[in-house]
Parts: structure tokens; C-alpha cells; sequence
């Protein structure tokens, strides 16, 4: 695999919160094919790095024969308390939560349109996918997975329309099940997006528990941050970035340099907006196009 393949989002954005610091120790939570870490190290920057990918374990081994200041870990960003840190501290924390063109590209996993492959969509190696989730789960759960994690508002229309079809025949494709969502008669919001998207990240999200891993991860991370450190998470969807922001926003300090959250840590935040990609990069890469990047100021 070629790691320049991959083309990663807004790394001009993010240098420039430690433009012109050096040696610092970053933690990329999200490594996938390496283009962030690699910019990192390219800066002269030390890199921890983590994924539960085994093709990043492999790209991570190929980058270390050019930049031997680069350490991977292979495991999920929510479990970053169980590694071996010896109780390091991080300058800088990356957490991106786009998929990687390893996962895209991986016909087993299922999550592109215009990939046919067996019904799936959990690339963490749980119980739950989405073959379970379209044939098993009854009208109610598959309502309240359409209607929360793909924010449908025809959510229950859809329950019943798969409820239906399945009872004819089971779905066991991403094509099936893609075909069922454009006869079902639901109106997706789709002018700028495939019409199947909502779907397809309502069934990501149940099957590798996505926003409670988020959320997991954002309850451990302060206790990785030196002070004056920077947390940067990346995200590419409402729900995603609504738990980052009210993350940042409980945890704020005041003008006053008062902790909000009465603990003894917080965060200044640096974009009162989330940063989005730039015109040109999404010409150039379009999966950029709905990329959020908040980023706080660790005070302590």
C-alpha cells in the first residue's frame, strides 16, 4: 500500500496551531493510512500512534523505515487508557473520524455505494453489523436507528418498508439493500449526497457503537494532555460534532480563567466556529466537504 494514496483533511489548518514549535509529542488516535502522522513527522514532531486497523499497523511499520520517531499502537481510540504510555502526555491530540481509504476500499467491511459486497458495515469485529440489524431488529429498532443515527424524519416509513421486503426475501447486500431504499418511497435528503447516505450512517453507527465510543474517549483524554497542550477531533456529521462541541463547551474556562466544570482542568477553545475545508482542498479531495475540525486549548 502507498501511503500518499491517501489524502488527509485539513492539515494545513491543524499545523498551523504549532507552527513553528518543534520536537513536540503527538498522539494521532486515528492513524488509517498515516497522512496526518506523516505531515507530523515530516515537521520534525514525535508520533504515538493508533488504530485497529492491521493495514495501519502495516503502513505504520513501512513510514517507520523513513522516520524512526513514530510509535503505533494497535487499538480502538477509546481504549487509549489500557496502552502502555507509562503515563505520558501529549502536546497535541488528533482525533480524526473519517474513514481511511483502508476501510472505503474493504469490500469485507461494505461501506461504499458503489461497492457490492455482503451486508456489513462493522469494521471494530463486534456482534452487531448490518445484515443484523436490516433483517433481525424488529420495527421499532429499526425506526429508532433510522430516525436518531441517520436523522430520517420518515424513519418509521422506512421500518415498515424494509419490515415488508424482508418477509419476501432476506436482504443480504449493500445493492439489495440500496435498491429497497430508493423504492421505498421515503424523501432522503439527497440534492447534494447519495440518497442512501443517512441509511448507510445510521447502520454504521449502531453496528460499531460510534457516538458512544466518542463519547468514551472524550470522558478519558484530558488526562493525556499536558498544559497548554491542543485536542483537534476532526468530524463529518451533525451528530458527531454536536457531542464535541458541547464537549469543549462543559469543559471551557471563563474569561476569569475559571473552570465551568468545577474539576481542575479545561479547555480554551480556539475555534468558536468549527474550521471547514477550504474551496480548493475539497476540488481536490471531496470526502473533505463535510470535515469539522474544533480545537481546544488544554489549561490545567
Amino acid at each position: 500500500m502507498i501511503i500518499d494514496q491517501h489524502i488527509p483533511i485539513m492539515t494545513n489548518e491543524i499545523l498551523s496551531f504549532i507552527d513553528g514549535k518543534k520536537n513536540l509529542s503527538i498522539l494521532d488516535c486515528t492513524f488509517g493510512r498515516g497522512g496526518h502522522s506523516k505531515k507530523f513527522l515530516q515537521s520534525g514532531h514525535f508520533v504515538t500512534a493508533i488504530d485497529q486497523d492491521i493495514n495501519s499497523l502495516n503502513i505504520a511499520k513501512k513510514l517507520k523505515k523513513e522516520f524512526h520517531n513514530i510509535f503505533f499502537y494497535k487499538t480502538n481510540f477509546k481504549d487509549l487508557d489500557l496502552l502502555n504510555f507509562d503515563k505520558k502526555k501529549f502536546d497535541f491530540i488528533l482525533l480524526d473520524l473519517g474513514f481511511s481509504s483502508n476501510q472505503l476500499d474493504d469490500s469485507r467491511i461494505g461501506l461504499s455505494f458503489k461497492i457490492n459486497s455482503n451486508l456489513n458495515m462493522n469494521y471494530l469485529g463486534g456482534d452487531i453489523n448490518a445484515y443484523k440489524i436490516i433483517n433481525y431488529y424488529d420495527k421499532e429498532e429499526l425506526q429508532r436507528v433510522f430516525y436518531f443515527y441517520g436523522e430520517i424524519k420518515q424513519a418509521e416509513k422506512l421500518a415498515n418498508y424494509i419490515v415488508n421486503q424482508r418477509a419476501i426475501k432476506s436482504i443480504n447486500t449493500n445493492f439489495e439493500l440500496i435498491n429497497i431504499l430508493r423504492d421505498s418511497g421515503v424523501n432522503f435528503r439527497s440534492k447534494k449526497i447519495h440518497f442512501a447516505t443517512q441509511a448507510f450512517q445510521a447502520l454504521r453507527i449502531e453496528s460499531n457503537n460510534e457516538l458512544e465510543n466518542l463519547e468514551i474517549f472524550l470522558k478519558k483524554v484530558h488526562e493525556f494532555l499536558k498544559i497548554n497542550s491542543f485536542l483537534a477531533i476532526i468530524s463529518f456529521h451533525s451528530l458527531e460534532d454536536r457531542i464535541v462541541k458541547n464537549y469543549f463547551r462543559e469543559n471551557k474556562i471563563t474569561k476569569n480563567q475559571n473552570f465551568k466544570n468545577n474539576k481542575d482542568w479545561g479547555f480554551e477553545i480556539l475555534t468558536k466556529k468549527p474550521i471547514i475545508a477550504s474551496k480548493f482542498e475539497v476540488l481536490d479531495n471531496n470526502r473533505s466537504r463535510s470535515a469539522k475540525l474544533r480545537v481546544g486549548k488544554f489549561i490545567n
